[in-house]
């Protein structure tokens, strides 16, 4: 049994936000049993799987379902110089009153072992509420709550788990402007509040920043770490020789990314070191994506990576996605959307029918989330794949021949 002492999500709620209009919840909650070495049970008896997949036509609200979470994620570190900034959240639009409902987000974590539930209500102008709440018990305690008031946050503590002073808590409701969150006013001012330190550590060591679909470039900052970390550039050289390219060194030299290839010839064994853009795109996407899983396995935290195939051949995507659901000792987290349906194939040989969500846009503009588990008779299909193909669980274009 791995020991609890760091972050797993539970569920994320949202509704009103970019295409999702009406309420929807993704859950990290398991359904099955643990046969991929997937699921962290916590001390409640809950488990919770590391590895969910989100699939659907495109426009579905695939990026729109990640992009709710880097929003919550700038949103907590945000520092806004006045309160006429506005907050940056996009509600959905399609609708005529839009911009008079407000936005609103909740997420259940475990942090430590213990169960925190994070409430948000928000539209483009001011926060309009926001609590935290924990479960030191089978009910929450709420830690804080702040509403709007005129355009002024109210906040107020519950003195039995959080002993603030007056003069303490209006620094904080003077620095907690309208358009900020409660957490991101902490980075401003000398105070530590049980409970909120810990959802700061979170956000601050833990939730790492989308990855989004379609670059193939290596970052500056994965370069950094191939120049500077020598396990990270073992581990990378080594993941591509076991994926199969004849990569055999990496360099960094003046932020350039230089590629030692071994090759074999008549005159026997060569080397040839060929700069990044002689790479190819699978091969920059793959240093790419790899140090972000890196860096998510050493933190084990929680990473986003939208259209993850993107210039992947498939069977590099499956050995990545096998080689990190098989990591073990490791409680992180991977959410990621493909257009790549083929994978569904990998069910119940990397990861379970629990881990598999799809999206799907209604005629009326607003989309929908829902889990394959929710489908019967599951067991009784010779091929999810091919069920998919054939439309038996939605979330496939509809393209007019």
């Amino acid at each position: 049994m791995i020991k609890i002492k760091d972050f797993m999500i539970q569920e994320i709620t949202l509704k009103n936000f970019k295409s999702f209009r009406d309420e929807v919840t993704l859950s990290f909650e398991a359904t099955g049993d643990d046969r991929y070495n997937s699921q962290i049970e916590m001390p409640d008896g809950v488990k919770l799987l590391r590895f969910a997949v989100v699939l659907g036509a495109n426009a579905s609200g695939k990026s729109n379902l990640l992009e709710a979470l880097e929003f919550l994620r700038r949103f907590w570190h945000t520092i806004p110089n006045a309160n006429d900034q506005g907050t940056e959240v996009e509600p959905f639009l399609l609708m005529p009153d839009a911009l008079s409902k407000d936005s609103t987000f909740e997420v259940k974590i475990y942090i430590d072992g213990v169960k925190y539930w994070y409430k948000l209500a928000i539209n483009p102008a001011k926060v309009m509420s926001e609590e935290l709440l924990v479960y030191l018990s089978n009910r929450p305690t709420r830690v804080f709550q702040r509403v709007d008031d005129n355009g002024i946050s109210r906040i107020s503590f519950n003195p039995s788990l959080v002993k603030i002073s007056q003069a303490e808590q209006e620094v904080l409701t003077m620095n907690c402007l309208c358009n900020m969150s409660l957490l991101s006013s902490l980075k401003k001012v000398n105070i530590k509040i049980p409970y909120l330190v810990n959802i700061r550590r979170w956000v601050d060591t833990a939730f790492m920043p989308m990855q989004k679909g379609g670059g193939a470039e290596i970052s500056p900052e994965a370069k950094e770490m191939l120049e500077r970390d020598d396990a990270f550039r073992e581990y990378i050289v080594k993941f591509a020789q076991n994926a199969d390219f004849n990569i055999s060194d990496i360099k960094i030299k003046k932020l350039a990314a230089l590629f030692a290839h071994t090759v074999h010839t008549e005159e026997g064994e060569e080397q040839y070191v060929l700069p990044e853009r002689c790479q190819s795109a699978g091969t920059t996407r793959m240093v790419q994506l790899e140090s972000l899983i890196y860096q998510l396995l050493k933190c084990q935290g929680f990473l986003c990576i939208d259209e993850v195939e993107s210039s992947m051949h498939p069977r590099l995507l499956e050995f990545i996605l096998t080689q990190f659901v098989n990591e073990r000792d490791n409680q992180s987290q991977l959410l990621v959307t493909t257009h790549y349906d083929p994978l569904l194939n990998d069910i119940d040989d990397i990861f379970g029918k629990d881990s598999v969500w799809f999206t799907e846009k209604e005629s009326d503009g607003a989309s929908q989330l829902y889990s394959l588990t929710e489908f019967r008779g599951l067991n009784k299909l010779s091929s999810i794949h091919k069920a998919y193909l054939n439309g038996q669980f939605g979330a496939v274009p509809n393209v007019m021949m």
